[in-house]
């Protein structure tokens, strides 16, 4: 495919005539002082009391989303080499994916866990914005590549599944994001999934 249809392509996709219902789609976040909110919150507390140094650390070498972050590595399921092959592909969908998640951030506003909680919840890895937290932007990329990848690597799927997933746990782990917004990320990824492939 040339560049002008991958241009063409991109377009579309991103549109201001592809917009979604986010609450048909996503669900509403947890109600503020709700059951659902506590249950979050307990999860997380629990989390936070049982993590140890070396999940943080693993949190920490995610907070940048890259192929090699999510995929590559020492404990990822692409060698070094598949990582640059891969690389065009990856921020193709970094930006798609990327770019509905922040619209979906931006219409449900939900605040983060240490930013709901600050007595409560103690972070072990950087977050800038205290209200962009539903649905988290880790989740939905990592699963809409584990989706890509799959496609290429069908041999590999469950393993960029499972990444994809520890990938996710590491984001409530480093206390960033609910429970409900690593839900909502792989619910937004397999719609995208669905368009996109």
């Amino acid at each position: 495919m040339n560049l002008i249809k991958i241009t063409a392509v991109f377009f579309l996709l991103t549109s201001a005539s592809f917009a979604e219902d986010w609450v048909k789609i996503l669900g509403n976040p947890p109600a503020v002082g709700s059951v659902e909110e506590m249950m979050d919150l307990q999860y997380l507390l629990e989390l936070q009391e049982s993590r140890t140094e070396g999940e943080c650390e693993e949190a920490r070498s995610e907070e940048s989303v890259t192929l090699k972050s999510l995929f590559g590595g020492k404990h990822g399921p692409l060698s070094d080499a598949e990582v640059i092959e891969n690389t065009f592909m990856f921020y193709k969908y970094l930006v798609l994916g990327g770019l509905k998640t922040k619209q979906a951030k931006k219409f449900f506003k939900r605040q983060r866990p240490f930013a709901r909680f600050p007595n409560q919840i103690e972070t072990c890895i950087k977050e800038s914005s205290p209200n962009q937290s539903y649905p988290s932007g880790h989740t939905s990329i990592a699963r809409i590549m584990a989706y890509a990848l799959s496609e290429k690597y069908p041999e590999r799927k469950f393993r960029f599944f499972q990444k994809a997933d520890d990938s996710a746990k590491y984001r409530m782990i480093g206390g960033v994001h609910f429970p409900t917004d690593i839900a909502a990320g792989k619910k937004l990824a397999d719609y995208l999934a669905k368009i996109y492939f």
